[in-house]
């Protein structure tokens, strides 16, 4: 009974460690879509600072994304399925935001420059 406890406990083991996600076929390249995420988020910024109704805000955030798609070639389906990807890799999408974050700072500095 132990045995069999013990194969159980391992089989169990090797299910639980594999939670990665295989890369789907039209998977966006990463520096393509730290690109879109950094549009994204500045969409959704400007949307959240410009309008006050729940639903324009979401019917103008639609368009701008769908905008984002189109300027960087995307589809919002390989979009969702790269993005489910990296949900499903932790690690990778740790990886992704930390890149992010370093373009969206770059993007403001640029632009604080440009103002003064």
């Amino acid at each position: 009974m132990k045995r069999l406890f013990y194969i159980l406990f391992c089989f169990s083991l090797f299910a639980c460690g594999n939670n990665q996600s295989k890369a789907p076929a039209d998977l966006v390249p990463r520096d393509k879509m730290v690109q879109i995420l950094a549009d994204i988020h500045i969409a959704e910024a400007q949307v959240e600072s410009r309008v006050v109704y729940p639903d324009t805000a979401l019917m103008a955030f639609t368009y701008q994304e769908r905008e984002v798609f189109k300027k960087h070639g995307v589809t919002e389906q390989q979009f969702r399925d790269t993005y489910s990807y990296y949900k499903d890799n932790l690690k990778e999408m740790d990886a992704l935001y930390e890149i992010i974050v370093d373009t969206l700072s770059l993007r403001e500095t640029k632009l604080r420059a440009a103002g003064k």
